[in-house]
């Protein structure tokens, strides 16, 4: 396979982009489970990424067209021989948009001592729609996303030493949607033993759907695709860009209730929140945690960004899981206007739930907590914004949401969280130099450390 060299500061890091982790999920595998990849004869070019998985050009980032079925990785190792501790990398996106390409990891390969793989999964209709619970047809696998994501964890143990990584140091994290990906692989069974620690940042596993909200999911792209259920074996053989059509359409008039997430279908995922959090975490070492004003992206936005919010919506969710009577308590400690809006949503989507898990966690757990903030739309510390500090230009975001305040602080900051996340893929521990120590299965509560 060919890579490439990248020089970065006067240090090199080894690239290798597209690699296939399975076979490409189109055609008669658009809806299956992910399938061994058959292999190539030859050289096969590694110098640039895939195109990225189906999905809607989303105007909230920067994407190129995309394609079906690139179920592939990006690899960057630092050129010193290995074995060297290994990131796997879980991009957000709400599971319906994103890649692997915006995240660059050749800093953390030539600077840090990382290996690091990227990961793309199937996204939207062809990852979470339940298909199967509309047409009662078990062709249809449901959550392929994940599975694809469990695919590609278990190609990395396989295969991860060839390129100069070490398959027993394995840490698995993400942000947003791949935090929640991240929350589901520590207590899945299938993925126990594949890594040996775990980051979190900015999701739980409050977000999941109901196996009848992903069948409404379904049964509102097949309306969009003109499919019922005597022609949904038309779902195979309709071309990619119809799916994309229907994405746009989709994306128009979609509904919390139409957000694409994986399903607690009882099979591949428990049926119910109250079975996934009573699965019992793997006993690694955990880094977890969420940014000040997270909520204020989906508060601060223009309304063509993000469905528009308000208090109601986030009083119903409280008083659905705490009572009305626990909920009007709450509700009454935040201020009715913008600000404490921010302040609920980001306490009851991102704090709580985030606290809780590191709360149960059955190894050393540290939280972290970004408060820097931008002026770009005043959004403060917004959910994503720390992707702009661990990563070099993530999701192609221009230096204009960090426009203003203090230059040489903000690279000051970068540094000291990219040092942090490194030392935690190293050692297990964000503030701690040395190698991993031995897990000892000892149970270890409330251990934090601030960023």
């Amino acid at each position: 396979m060919q890579g490439r060299a990248l020089l970065v500061r006067d240090e090199v890091a080894l690239a290798w982009l597209g690699v296939p982790y399975a076979a490409p999920a189109a055609g008669a595998g658009r809806f299956a489970p992910p399938q061994p990849h058959p292999g190539w004869a030859g050289v096969r070019d590694a110098t640039r990424p895939a195109p990225d998985v189906l999905q809607p050009l989303d105007p909230s980032v920067t994407l190129r067209p995309s394609a079906e079925g690139s179920l592939v990785v990006n690899i960057w190792a630092p050129a010193a021989p290995g074995p060297h501790p290994v990131l796997v990398w879980f991009h957000g996106g709400a599971f319906r948009a994103g890649s692997g390409r915006l995240y660059d990891g050749r800093e953390y390969a030539a600077r840090r001592g990382v290996v690091v793989v990227t990961v793309n999964s199937r996204l939207g209709p062809l990852g979470y729609a339940d298909f199967a619970g509309l047409f009662g047809d078990e062709r249809f696998a449901v959550n392929a996303g994940y599975l694809d994501q469990r695919a590609a964890l278990g190609w990395v143990a396989r295969n991860v030493a060839a390129f100069g990584g070490d398959p027993a140091r394995v840490t698995v994290a993400g942000e947003s949607a791949g935090a929640v990906s991240v929350n589901l692989l520590l207590r899945d069974p299938a993925a126990r033993g594949l890594f040996a620690g775990a980051a979190a940042q900015s999701g739980g596993v409050n977000q999941m759907s109901e196996r009848d909200n992903s069948v409404e999911l379904a049964a509102a792209y097949a309306r969009a695709l003109g499919v019922t259920a005597a022609t949904r074996d038309r779902l195979w053989t309709l071309p990619a860009s119809a799916f994309v059509r229907s994405l746009h359409r989709l994306e128009q008039v979609r509904s919390r209730r139409l957000n694409s997430r994986p399903t607690l279908d009882g099979a591949v995922l428990p049926g119910s929140v109250a079975e996934l959090l009573a699965r019992p975490a793997a006993p690694v070492p955990l880094l977890a945690g969420a940014n000040r004003d997270e909520y204020a992206l989906f508060v601060k936005l223009p309304d063509r960004v993000f469905p528009r919010t308000d208090r109601a919506l986030l009083a119903r969710v409280l008083t659905a899981s705490a009572g009305p009577e626990r909920a009007a308590a709450v509700l009454a400690a935040y201020p009715d206007d913008p600000d404490g809006l921010v302040a609920l949503g980001t306490d009851l989507f991102f704090h709580a739930a985030n606290d809780a898990l590191l709360r149960a966690h059955p190894a050393p757990a540290f939280r972290y907590r970004f408060d820097w903030g931008t002026r770009f739309f005043d959004l403060g510390a917004a959910h994503g914004l720390e992707l702009l500090f661990l990563w070099p230009s993530p999701m192609g975001l221009s230096s204009g949401v960090l426009r203003g305040g203090n230059g040489a602080a903000r690279a000051q900051l970068a540094d000291a969280m990219q040092a942090s996340w490194a030392r935690f893929i190293h050692c297990g521990h964000p503030g701690r130099t040395g190698p991993r120590g031995r897990r000892t299965g000892r149970r270890s509560r409330g251990s934090t450390w601030t960023a």
